[in-house]
């Protein structure tokens, strides 16, 4: 391997290792770093053999640098969209709890390193469950794959589409919206059946019956209304590879 091929090889590693690091399933905390790492070079290792030649003048080191930036620029916003794209799943819980009155019950997560409340965590370890259940590594691993379609390494190319950053951020709040208003409906309906409660008979305490009811509505709710939230989630997922390749073009 001459020193020109070496140094494809290096902005290819520092993309992935990027992306990975950036990424909401391969960095998990609870993953070793050097596995990481060796999963990262087996990948790039697999990408270079792949990779098409490319007419790469590294004839000075400011722009070889200058490239190893823009390769980690793109590993870190494909790994930040990929998250951005799964904390959507995780928000549609959170505003779930909002109505639901478990807004204020929130857990620290030492994986996201945040406080999640119920329903966001549920809904972010079914959609891990999900994600693995359906092959969405595959999903991320196929989109870093495609990237270098687009955005070869070692050559000035078109960057990232950051217009539609911006595109993708506002589909991730419907995304989330869409997945959490049944059960916003539900904790509607509940204040509202409650309401007329309360009109009809003053003596019964609503304030004291109402939390424990709507608690249990929105239980049942959720597990009625879990194989729809299901789809949904999987439709995501399976967003993801399509999401990624138009912020490329």
């Amino acid at each position: 391997m001459d020193i020109v091929k070496f140094q494809i090889f290096i902005l290819i590693f520092m993309r992935i290792t990027s992306f990975f690091v950036s990424s909401p399933f391969f960095s998990l905390r609870g993953l070793p770093t050097m596995m990481k790492i060796g999963f990262s070079f087996a990948v790039a290792l697999i990408i270079y053999s792949m990779a098409p030649e490319v007419n790469a003048d590294f004839s000075t080191p400011f722009f070889f640098y200058f490239l190893i930036i823009k390769e980690v620029f793109i590993g870190l916003a494909l790994g930040f969209i990929t998250n951005m794209v799964y904390m959507s799943i995780q928000m549609a819980g959170q505003i779930a709890d909002i109505k639901l009155g478990f807004a204020m019950a929130s857990l620290y997560d030492p994986i996201t390193q945040s406080r999640i409340s119920i329903y966001g965590r549920m809904y972010n370890w079914i959609g891990l469950v999900l994600f693995f259940t359906i092959n969405g590594h595959y999903y991320l691993l196929y989109s870093i794959i495609e990237s270098y379609k687009f955005i070869p390494a070692g050559i000035m190319a078109q960057g990232i589409n950051m217009g539609q950053i911006i595109v993708i951020f506002s589909k991730s709040f419907t995304m989330a919206f869409q997945i959490a208003v049944p059960l916003i409906l539900v904790g509607f309906m509940s204040d509202l059946i409650m309401g007329f409660i309360a009109r009809t008979i003053p003596q019964l305490n609503v304030f004291i019956l109402g939390m424990p009811l709507k608690v249990m509505v929105g239980m049942i709710a959720f597990v009625i209304l879990l194989p729809q939230a299901s789809n949904l989630i999987i439709s995501v997922f399976e967003d993801m590879p399509t999401i990624l390749e138009k912020m490329m073009r």
